[in-house]
């Protein structure tokens, strides 16, 4: 009479702790997942918003913050504009494509943009304004002078102007839908029309767009009802060479983070008040060098 050979029992027995112990790590695994929440899909059985009232909160919501950054991108056809890069001694034809910001309640706006005047190369420019004073930096030195002459960043929050007045003079305005954008922030869409000069003060005053009709489209974060994107598209910008016409596409992110931007020297040193931006009669220019075509040329070759 044979015996049975005892050794698959005993690996059977050996491996039954194993299999559990994956089953154990698979059930962590989700659970966890579960808790730390993965972004869910968009529900979309949820009630479609009143456009109007939505972008009613969405303003209410953004005066309510402290601090916010900016990211400026410009597509299809370029759209020049007109600046000063020398204190008002010259005016050049110039075009952006990228800029970035953080505002600073109440009235405090540092950005980086990228300029192109003619065929130099891209220049970097360097803004900072508080309420109506200006600085701005090529390579080197603050300049106190008003390179967007009239500009106030606290008009970027004031219930008639920036923002709002970009918000609330929509005209035409429909919902459109949720969409989830790029870097999966899921999103009211909603669409209507506005007089071109609704967009200057949202980039920085250096624009004027006479244009008497715009589609602007905004994305509402659902999460917390705040802007996530303006898409300001200019019609019958196209030419040939640039066959889509010019869009304006603005992102608003960081909300309530940290401030990382350093002030002008002369705004610190001038006391300038930070609840009001208004600076001392005695407040002088900080331009160390005084600024001359032939030194914004060599600046914008350095560029």
């Amino acid at each position: 009479m044979t015996q049975e050979d005892p050794r698959p029992q005993q690996q059977s027995r050996r491996s039954l702790p194993l299999i559990l112990g994956v089953i154990a790590i698979i059930a962590i695994v989700v659970i966890v997942l579960l808790l730390t929440g993965t972004p869910s899909p968009i529900d979309e059985e949820l009630p479609a918003p009143e456009p109007v009232a939505l972008l009613s909160e969405v303003i209410d919501n953004l005066q309510a913050v402290e601090t916010f950054r900016l990211l400026i991108e410009q597509t299809g056809a370029v759209y020049p504009f007109f600046v000063s890069l020398d204190e008002g001694q010259s005016v050049v034809q110039a075009s952006m494509r990228r800029g970035e910001a953080q505002f600073r309640q109440p009235n405090i706006l540092y950005a980086t943009v990228n300029l192109r005047v003619g065929m130099l190369p891209v220049i970097g420019v360097d803004l900072y304004a508080e309420g109506l004073n200006q600085w701005f930096r090529l390579a080197g030195s603050w300049i106190n002078f008003p390179i967007a002459e009239g500009f106030d960043p606290g008009e970027l929050m004031s219930d008639d102007g920036g923002f709002s007045h970009a918000l609330n003079q929509l005209n035409e305005v429909e919902y459109i839908g949720t969409e989830t954008l790029i870097d999966g922030t899921q999103t009211w869409h909603v669409r209507g029309t506005a007089a071109g000069e609704v967009v200057n003060e949202l980039l920085f005053g250096l624009l004027e767009v006479p244009q008497e009709r715009v589609t602007v489209d905004v994305y509402v974060e659902r999460q917390t009802n705040l802007p996530a994107v303006l898409a300001v598209t200019i019609p019958d910008t196209a030419t040939e060479e640039e066959p889509e016409d010019s869009v304006w596409r603005i992102e608003v992110y960081d909300v309530n983070g940290e401030i990382t931007y350093e002030a002008p020297p002369s705004a610190r040193d001038d006391g300038i008040s930070e609840s009001t931006g208004e600076a001392p009669a005695e407040a002088t220019s900080d331009a160390t060098a005084e600024a001359t075509p032939d030194a914004t040329s060599e600046a914008s070759n350095d560029g």
